[in-house]
């Protein structure tokens, strides 16, 4: 009869521990709220048209080359060595940038070539024959999930594609659910998402490859995934679980200063000597 009052003690410490432990393996996934996800805009490229160039924004970093003027361009030797975040001439909150000779200058909202064609004109009214080239340096998209080296990709074009960026990155995990990458574009108030499956050859001609830069990639975790992070996360409980039942085996717990005899409760404790 102790026995099986044992049995059943087990079985109910084993799923205590272990069902406050263990979640659902959805939790894992991001971006995973299919209602939502129903009502956002699929068309990648409804607000992308055929001449797209990327637009200047705020913590965008210029690099500014002004023909035979190295002293007032930000491409110099020091740029290339300095830090990639404290590269070229930051764009502030306010969409402006600060330049030697002209001062602040508003850019957000342009393309590099019309940056560079407004500070032409800019330097024009103290230099002779003044030439600037703008480039963004910072432009990047965001690759998450079952990558290998998950983080930005810097772009210099002002576009690149799904494959590249994942190459990139090292390529998928064993992990990916490789039907499911997904894109996001847009705002926070308009997302744009679409679905890539990259387990069919009309993936490369769908024309859904082409990323520009902000977009973020998520690649979603398989179902073996999902499983084991759940059995992780599960482990500890069990762990717990196996070490209490090999002491209530035992027939005896300890307490602060007695052994109990949990077998026969009514036996004499035994003192334990300091």
């Amino acid at each position: 009869m102790k026995y099986k009052h044992l049995t059943v003690l087990s079985f109910v410490l084993i799923t205590a521990l272990t069902s406050g432990c263990s979640s659902k393996p959805d939790q894992f996934v991001m971006f995973n709220d299919s209602t939502k996800l129903a009502n956002c805009n699929t068309n990648l490229n409804s607000s992308i048209n055929d001449n797209y160039e990327y637009k200047i924004m705020p913590n965008n970093r210029l690099s500014i080359l002004i023909f035979n003027h190295p002293e007032l361009s930000t491409r110099d030797v020091r740029a290339q060595v300095a830090p990639a975040d404290e590269r070229g001439a930051l764009v502030a909150n306010d969409g402006t940038v600060s330049l030697p000779l002209v001062g602040v200058i508003k850019v957000a909202g342009l393309t590099a070539r019309e940056t560079a064609d407004l500070l032409t004109h800019e330097y024009s009214r103290y230099l002779k024959n003044s030439h600037v080239t703008v480039e963004v340096l910072n432009k990047r998209v965001i690759v998450l999930g079952e990558v290998k080296q998950p983080g930005q990709v810097n772009i210099i074009e002002n576009t690149t594609n799904v494959l590249e960026a994942l190459g990139r990155t090292g390529g998928l995990t064993d992990y990916a659910q490789r039907n499911q990458i997904m894109i996001i574009r847009g705002t926070q108030q308009k997302p744009i998402i679409k679905t890539l499956d990259l387990t069919k050859v009309s993936a490369l001609t769908s024309g859904g490859l082409t990323l520009y830069p902000n977009d973020v990639v998520y690649v979603m975790p398989n179902e073996r995934r999902r499983r084991n992070l759940a059995i992780a996360e599960a482990v500890p409980g069990i762990d717990l679980a196996a070490k209490v039942l090999g002491v209530l085996y035992t027939g005896k717990y300890l307490t602060n200063t007695r052994i109990f005899n949990v077998n026969n409760p009514e036996q004499a404790v035994q003192q334990i000597q300091p």
